[in-house]
């Protein structure tokens, strides 16, 4: 009897810690859901101003204005007043946008076009889930609570600015950005 006794009280301990063990599995597993829908979203901020000041110093830049200025001549030589005109035109707009980049708060999205390819590797190295300029009141607005992380330096060292340019997209982040109005009063 003694042996029927223990069979049975072997086979009760047995089922009882096979359902504490199912229901500490489903408990871990439940606390883990919650941590993981609990967890801090990332994002990763920037000061474009930065980025502007850097794309100014670029290879990207400094090409695209090499473009620009043989197709300049190359007009001016052959006398298309029109062609002149417009690409006037279109430097004075260029130089405008970038005194509202560099200097205000005006987004840089087609700047960071140009390093596009560099974006994922950035997002991915830093964690964050987003990158979005730290005065982009209505960006930022769609991820409420999310821990932020400063990626301006990845961004302005993925145009490889030159050194100068560097430099100064370092300082401009010290300062205040002036007022969109007062950048368009720059000229140059």
């Amino acid at each position: 009897m003694d042996t029927k006794q223990d069979s049975t009280r072997f086979i009760v301990t047995v089922s009882v810690l096979s359902v504490l063990s199912v229901a500490l599995g489903l408990q871990q597993s439940s606390v883990a859901q919650e941590k993981s829908s609990t967890a801090k979203e990332r994002i990763g901020i920037y000061d474009s101003r930065a980025v502007a000041i850097a794309w100014a110093g670029s290879p990207a830049h400094e090409k695209k204005l090499g473009q620009l200025m043989a197709e300049y001549k190359k007009a001016k030589d052959a006398g298309d007043l029109e062609t002149v005109a417009k690409l006037e035109a279109e430097g004075k707009a260029g130089q405008a946008r970038l005194h509202k980049q560099g200097f205000s708060t005006a987004p840089v999205d087609d700047i960071l076009a140009h390093i596009s390819t560099a974006l994922p590797e950035i997002q991915k190295s830093t964690g964050v889930r987003a990158i979005v300029s730290k005065w982009d009141e209505a960006g930022l607005k769609q991820h409420p609570g999310a821990e932020t992380v400063d990626v301006t330096m990845r961004l302005v060292d993925a145009l490889q600015p030159n050194e100068r340019q560097r430099k100064t997209a370092v300082d401009i982040q010290k300062s205040k950005p002036i007022s969109l109005e007062q950048a368009k009063k720059i000229s140059d």
